[in-house]
């Protein structure tokens, strides 16, 4: 709780709740007895938790709309073992309600210091082409903002401020020291591949508090988009050799791996298959570091155990306590 009373939802116990959140989501349904209802999903920076409006208005439906705050007064029940915040009364607070501390979640690490150390890694590749293409990005001050601020995903890895910056320099660092392990592949190909992976998020998500889908992002997808800006700016440098062109749109459109997970082919070099499998791993290590906050399900002397709906398994979601001396 901050010292100023908000109750943060990962802190939620049975009983009355008043506070403001954000809403993340909200959907509009109709119960078995005929009558409407919302289904809502409220945040704050410590998480989120579901919550019902039940005999919904239609003037509910225009208040909890995604990304608005919502002021709710209600009580906290247990459902299925978890919290579940259930609407008695709702409305849109007051500006000088909303605690701005209570949804910002400060990264704990400068974003202006992993910026220059990315631009470093770009400005130094060794292949002059590549370093071209590279600066064509940097420069441009559209992209290179909200590639800055702009979240990595709505839901999987890094969704939130900052989070496509932190993502693509931990996956540049990786391919760093890979390059330096398998000295044979195109070092310049893969740090360059892994800065355009996910360039196409730029403008598929919108928001950083809540993200959400832009309308060209739910038409075409983050590859279609990433494609679509490296031919602009492929276009822009007439002398860019077609074959480096081409691997590079490899990587972009291989990145997921399989047809099944949205990437038209597979990894078909081993450039790719190395900015694969990179993303990959950063991927799922952010899912598992942010189950981490979550409580156990199952707990014993062991350790703690949770269904994790981001990794589709049951995970270790805390370390066994030290024993006592």
């Amino acid at each position: 709780m901050l010292e100023d009373g908000h109750i943060f939802l990962r802190e939620l116990q049975p009983g009355p709740l008043h506070g403001v959140y954000l809403v993340q989501d909200a959907k509009a349904l109709t119960a078995r007895n005929g009558k409407p209802y919302l289904a809502l999903t409220l945040k704050d920076r410590s998480g989120s938790v579901s919550a019902k409006r039940w005999d919904s208005a239609a003037d509910d439906v225009q208040l909890a709309r995604p990304g608005d705050y919502l002021e709710v007064q209600g009580e906290v029940e247990l459902y299925r073992n978890a919290p579940q915040v259930v609407i008695a009364h709702m409305r849109r607070p007051e500006p000088e309600a909303i605690l701005r501390d209570a949804f910002e979640v400060l990264p704990a690490w400068d974003p202006a210091d992993l910026l220059a150390e990315v631009r470093q890694i770009l400005e130094t590749l060794p292949d002059e082409d590549y370093r071209a293409i590279a600066a064509a990005y940097l420069a441009d001050e559209a992209f290179m903002a909200r590639f800055e601020i702009g979240p990595a995903a709505r839901q999987m890895h890094h969704p939130y401020r900052y989070g496509l910056l932190e993502h693509v320099h931990s996956v540049m660092k990786l391919g760093g020291a890979l390059c330096d392990h398998y000295t044979w592949i195109d070092r310049s190909l893969v740090l360059l591949g892994l800065f355009l992976h996910d360039s196409g998020k730029v403008v598929e998500l919108t928001g950083e508090e809540v993200v959400n889908y832009s309308f060209e992002g739910e038409l075409l997808g983050h590859i279609t988009i990433g494609i679509n800006m490296l031919d602009r700016k492929l276009q822009a440098l007439p002398e860019f050799p077609p074959a480096k062109g081409v691997h590079l749109k490899h990587i972009i459109l291989s990145h997921h791996g399989e047809q099944e997970f949205g990437s038209p082919k597979p990894p078909m070099t081993a450039e790719a298959q190395v900015v694969h499998t990179i993303e990959m791993l950063d991927a799922k290590m952010n899912a598992f570091l942010r189950e981490q906050a979550e409580a156990p399900e199952q707990t014993d002397a062991l350790g703690g155990l949770r269904w994790s709906k981001l990794l589709k398994r049951r995970i270790v979601t805390r370390p066994p306590a030290a024993p006592e001396a």
